[in-house]
């Protein structure tokens, strides 16, 4: 069992990994120093190696039908409802924006359309133009507005 006091361990074993991930050759430099400067770190080499080949000699295994549901439901448990939550799945309200602004459009001219046939008819403009009189006292043509 590991303790915290092994973190030379666990960073050893990480550098192997990353190197064996990588890719690089066992005669490479970086590897050689490595396993130089610390002699566990040949058979923790090996060891990797060991299940590296051990996982790739496995047949690949397709995954439940309901493998994704599980996983989304759990990760709901987990976060409390902020991830996967039920409203976002296969039925959802959303609607595109030209689709928003259709309904928009229509629900304002059904506004306009009653509004409109709700007014009363009036016989003519709701203000009337004004019209120029002549003071009383006006006796010359001087005195006369222009039409």
């Amino acid at each position: 069992m590991m303790t915290i006091t092994d973190t030379g361990e666990i960073r050893r074993e990480a550098r192997l990994t990353e190197l064996l991930d990588s890719g690089v050759p066992l005669g490479a430099a970086e590897i050689e120093d490595l396993l130089a400067e610390d002699p566990e770190a040949r058979e923790a080499l090996e060891e990797a190696r060991r299940a590296r080949e051990l996982l790739a000699e496995l047949a690949p295994k397709a995954a439940p039908r309901d493998f994704l549901r599980k996983v989304q439901r759990q990760i709901r448990r987990r976060s409390g409802g902020r991830y996967f939550h039920p409203a976002s799945g296969a039925i959802s309200y959303r609607i595109s924006v030209e689709v928003f602004v259709v309904i928009a459009v229509a629900v304002m001219s059904a506004c306009w359309f009653f509004l409109e046939a709700a007014r009363p008819a009036l016989p003519g403009p709701l203000v009337e133009e004004p019209v120029l009189v002549a003071p009383p006292e006006a006796k010359g043509p001087q005195d006369q507005l222009p039409d």
